[in-house]
């Protein structure tokens, strides 16, 4: 799903430049899946839904053999920045309100781990589990909750990934993917064998993206980000779930760089990204594969 939104979003980005728009950066996109998207072609349909002085909304749809497959509502803008304002309406750094990176190690200190064996593309991405917060999941940790606490609960996950060199820089429409990978709270749940886990198929029914910047490219590296994702609910029907994730710019690749002074307060948040995720028999998913097939 995170390939097909990725796609739909780059679809629109092209739109947008070819009609010589100001608005051609993605703001938000919210992403409905109505049934499962399958390998082949597809037809992307843009409507034009509004033209304003600062966004631009746009209705796409992704049709696959007649089929409705997604539904995609976009938001579009300029994310260039903005020259200084007499009075401040951002957090920033060195606010103590600002949002700072929440990865503990610096990439260049990071040790790369073993991506999830089912991933098909992990070939082209190398990444670095951040074990501090990886601990928190553990049963025993501080962070687990009772019937005197206040909040909490839930998994955590943190990480720097980076594409390859086969897969190249990444784009904006880039976002979804690196939303998607981060692991999810079934999959984080210490009773969750990694056998009893692979039986199941976690599909996307909503996915929302809000672009907070462009992907940097100088000061920073061009193919790393910070992944850091929270999930706190696990519900009937089908063990709905919904994570948030952040995606963070990067100050070098993983086993590169220095640690400079104050480095993780120059980084910054490229997107947040949630996810409505559901819990299936993987059985499910392959008969949706076996159909696909026989209408071939």
């Amino acid at each position: 799903m995170d390939y097909t939104l990725g796609t739909v979003v780059e679809a629109c980005i092209q739109h947008q430049v070819a009609s010589r728009s100001s608005h051609v950066d993605p703001i938000h996109a919210t992403a409905h899946f109505l049934c499962a998207t399958n390998t082949g072609i597809g037809d992307i349909q843009i409507k034009l839904v509004k033209i304003g002085k600062t966004f631009t909304n746009l209705q796409a749809e992704l049709v696959q053999k007649k089929a409705l497959k997604v539904t995609v509502h976009l938001i579009f803008g300029d994310l260039s920045p903005q020259p200084s304002a007499a009075i401040q309406r951002t957090l920033v750094s060195p606010s103590a309100y600002a949002r700072r990176l929440p990865l503990y190690c610096h990439p260049s200190a990071a040790a790369l781990s073993e991506p999830r064996p089912e991933y098909t593309f992990k070939s082209q991405l190398r990444w670095s589990v951040d074990r501090a917060i990886a601990s928190r999941n553990h049963l025993d940790s501080p962070t687990r909750t009772s019937s005197e606490t206040v909040g909490g609960g839930g998994t955590e996950w943190g990480a720097w990934c980076e594409l390859s060199n086969e897969g190249g820089t990444p784009r904006i429409s880039a976002i979804p993917f690196f939303g998607d990978i981060a692991m999810n709270l079934p999959v984080l749940l210490p009773e969750s064998k990694p056998g009893h886990i692979k039986s199941f198929w976690f599909p996307t029914i909503v996915m929302t993206i809000e672009s907070k910047s462009k992907i940097p490219s100088v000061d920073f590296s061009d193919c790393t980000v910070g992944v850091y994702s929270e999930s706190r609910f696990l519900h009937d029907p089908q063990a709905r779930h919904h994570t948030r994730v952040e995606v963070w710019s990067a100050p070098s690749c993983i086993g590169q760089g220095t640690v400079e002074e104050r480095w993780r307060d120059k980084q910054y948040c490229i997107a947040v990204v949630g996810q409505m995720a559901l819990m299936l028999p993987i059985e499910l998913n392959f008969k949706e594969g076996m159909k696909d097939r026989t209408k071939l």
